[in-house]
């Protein structure tokens, strides 16, 4: 069944792009944008959202055009549940530490799928843990506490 646009995946996230684009490139004009050869701070988000724009009306625009079912209903447990754990592993990263800060992300987000196994939970979360030690810490040589300090 052919839904209204609006109302199909692409739709509302053509919508969302070309929305979010508008809003980031009209904040972006409260910034000097400079010049070509002379790039002002305003200049790449400017770019940037009008990039954004472009995209979503080319989304909406397909969607206008296909016939496409509706979509799911938005789950705002998932999204309560990610923020949660976005916040929390920002709130421990200085304090507690990365060994401390990444397994609680990965635990936390893992709350907000139905069907995650522990095993993949826990190996994802030792995985994640590694390659961010690997980039920050060694890779980029940043000083973030690595436990309780």
């Amino acid at each position: 069944m052919r839904e209204k646009f609006y109302r199909t995946p692409d739709g509302q996230s053509g919508i969302f792009f070309t929305l979010f684009g508008a809003f980031v490139a009209w904040q972006s004009l409260g910034y000097p944008l400079g010049r070509l050869s002379q790039m002002g701070p305003g200049f790449f988000p400017l770019g940037l959202g009008s990039l954004l724009v472009v995209v979503g009306l080319v989304v909406t625009f397909h969607a206008v055009r296909s016939a496409q079912e509706q979509a799911e209903p938005f789950e705002w447990r998932s999204a309560l549940v990610i923020t949660a754990a976005i916040l929390a592993s920002g709130l421990l990263l200085l304090t507690a530490g990365l060994f401390v800060s990444i397994p609680v992300l990965v635990l936390v987000s893992a709350l907000a799928g139905r069907n995650n196994r522990a095993t993949s939970v826990i190996l994802s979360a030792i995985g994640l843990t590694l390659i961010a030690w690997l980039i920050f810490i060694v890779g980029l040589d940043m000083r973030i506490p690595l436990f309780w300090s």
